[in-house]
């Protein structure tokens, strides 16, 4: 399908006029890899509309060409967890963990997010002896934890290499590394590498180094327009049949300048429990990008008490059992509202 019939088909693309859109081909706008590649301003001023007008056409798109993609591409693959009560959970509210799913773990500092991460890329590359890329943001990934994750499941010395070989480890400190990351890997991906072709799943722990700078009102469009990108990266990545596990960090829903909310309803104004109240990070627009979006916590009742800089990498609990919950926050596929217990072993989080 070509450009101009995908914006037609888009809520606020369909607005434009045909000759909005025949400027596009006249400046050598003609696929929706070029209505993506172009910035936002230049769409701004060349089809004289408001930038925010031109995002929502860019979501919109990319909405339309994942689903499109999707219905098209071959059958999904399921993977599983390796986290037995988690899967369960995920079965029962039709969320399994699948290739092309994009899933956000979010929680506060300390509850144990990355460790999820690194027990969930384990599992994945010992059952299925695909390949992980594991995207650090904080510049903290630990090769000796997961040495002792693997020592901890007394795996012999060849799984072990094999496991260790298979997860690719990138640092992108800032935005733009990330998104050159995503935009390399896609790049690989159509070129037919044969190591990117073995690679899927993607693991970003986290997008809090990222994005957290671009707080308050003044910086909303920027933020906005990173975080579309962002989008547009991951869902392409998706189309393609990758899996993503998205790390992200709750603050209470008081803490404006830290959750970044956009202001906007993002469907779970009608939850009655503390936990609950926590704000999406990075407001309601990225709240809607992922298939699923799950929280890790501690039970209620815990003694623990977590200590935490603010991007949750140094932190500890004076008496933690380990116990985990995990809540569904919102859900594309099914159901929200349901939850399971995890604990965190030497073995990772089981």
């Amino acid at each position: 399908m070509d450009l101009r019939n995908m914006i037609s088909q888009t809520p606020t693309g369909k607005q434009l006029s045909e000759y909005q859109l025949n400027l596009l081909s006249k400046n050598n706008i003609e696929t929706l890899f070029d209505f993506h590649e172009t910035t936002e301003k230049k769409l701004h001023e060349l089809l004289a509309i408001p930038k925010e007008s031109v995002l929502e056409i860019k979501k919109e798109l990319a909405d339309l060409w994942l689903r499109q993609s999707q219905a098209e591409g071959p059958p999904a693959v399921e993977y599983g967890t390796g986290m037995e009560e988690l899967d369960k959970l995920l079965d029962s509210v039709d969320q399994p963990f699948k290739s092309g799913r994009i899933w956000e773990l979010c929680g506060h500092p300390g509850t144990g997010k990355t460790l999820f991460m690194y027990t969930l890329a384990l599992n994945f590359v010992w059952k299925h002896s695909q390949q992980v890329l594991f995207i650090d943001t904080k510049s903290d990934f630990s090769c000796k934890r997961i040495q002792d994750l693997l020592l901890a499941r007394n795996w012999d010395a060849a799984t072990c290499e094999r496991v260790m070989r298979a997860i690719h480890v990138v640092q992108a400190p800032t935005d733009t590394v990330l998104i050159d990351v995503l935009k390399t890997l896609d790049e690989q991906l159509t070129a037919q590498v044969d190591g990117a072709l073995k690679t899927k799943l993607v693991v970003i722990d986290s997008l809090v180094p990222c994005y957290v700078h671009y707080r308050g009102d003044e910086m909303f469009k920027v933020r906005q327009a990173l975080l579309t990108e962002l989008a547009c990266r991951i869902r392409r990545l998706a189309a393609r049949g990758l899996a993503s596990v998205i790390g992200n960090v709750s603050f209470p829903s008081e803490d404006k300048d830290d959750c970044m909310d956009d202001g906007e309803d993002d469907g779970n104004s009608d939850e009655k429990t503390a936990r609950h109240k926590d704000g999406p990070m990075f407001g309601a627009y990225w709240a809607s990008v992922c298939t699923l979006r799950m929280s890790l916590e501690l039970p209620t009742g815990s003694d623990g008490e977590e200590t935490s800089d603010r991007l949750g990498e140094a932190t500890s609990s004076s008496c933690d059992d380990g116990l985990r919950l995990v809540n569904v926050l919102s859900n594309t596929y099914g159901p929200a509202g349901d939850s399971c217990l995890l604990r965190i072993t030497e073995a990772g989080v089981v």
